[in-house]
C-alpha cells in the first residue's frame, strides 16, 4: 500500500512538469501572427526534401488499396472522418482540428504523405511507432485513391 501511495505521490509531482513542458511546446510552437493553427500547422510541416522524393511500393496495388481501408479506418476515421473531411468523432476536441485531406492531398506526393503519417505532428500522432512501413504505404495508397 505504501508503494502504491508513492507512486501517486510521485505521479502528481509530475503531471504538472508535463503539463508545462506540453504548454510550453505549444506556445513555442504556435503561429503569433493571426494565422489559424490549423493553417500553420499544415504549412510549417518541413518534410525533407528526400522523403518527397520516396516513391511508393504499393501504388496501384488493388490489395493495398483495400488494406489501406481498413487500416484508414482503423487508425484515421475518427479524427479525419470517413470521408478524410477532418471532421470525424473526436475532431472538434482536436486543436488544431484535423486535417481536411480532400483539400491537400493532391498537393503533395506520396512520400511527403508517408513522411507525415510516419512522424505525425500534434495533435496527430507519429505512426511510425505504431505501423509497418508498408501498411503506412498502403495509408498513402488508399488516401491517394480519394477516399
Amino acid at each position: 500500500m505504501k508503494d502504491r501511495n508513492k507512486t501517486l505521490i510521485r505521479l502528481n509531482l509530475l503531471m504538472p512538469i508535463v503539463a508545462a513542458i506540453v504548454i510550453g511546446f505549444v506556445a513555442y510552437s504556435s503561429p503569433s501572427d493571426g494565422v489559424t493553427l490549423a493553417t500553420w500547422q499544415e504549412s510549417n510541416w518541413n518534410v525533407p526534401a528526400k522523403a518527397k522524393e520516396m516513391k511508393n511500393p504499393v501504388a496501384g496495388d488493388s490489395e493495398a488499396l483495400e488494406t489501406g481501408k481498413k487500416l484508414f479506418k482503423t487508425w484515421c476515421v475518427m479524427c479525419h472522418g470517413e470521408t478524410g473531411r477532418g471532421d470525424g468523432r473526436v475532431a472538434a476536441n482536436l486543436n488544431p482540428r484535423p486535417t481536411d485531406l480532400s483539400k491537400v492531398v493532391k498537393e503533395q506526393t506520396d512520400g511527403e504523405l508517408f513522411w507525415k503519417i510516419s512522424k505525425g505532428k500534434l495533435p496527430m500522432p507519429a505512426f511510425e511507432v505504431n505501423l509497418e512501413e508498408k501498411d503506412r504505404w498502403t495509408l498513402v495508397t488508399f488516401i491517394r485513391s480519394g477516399l
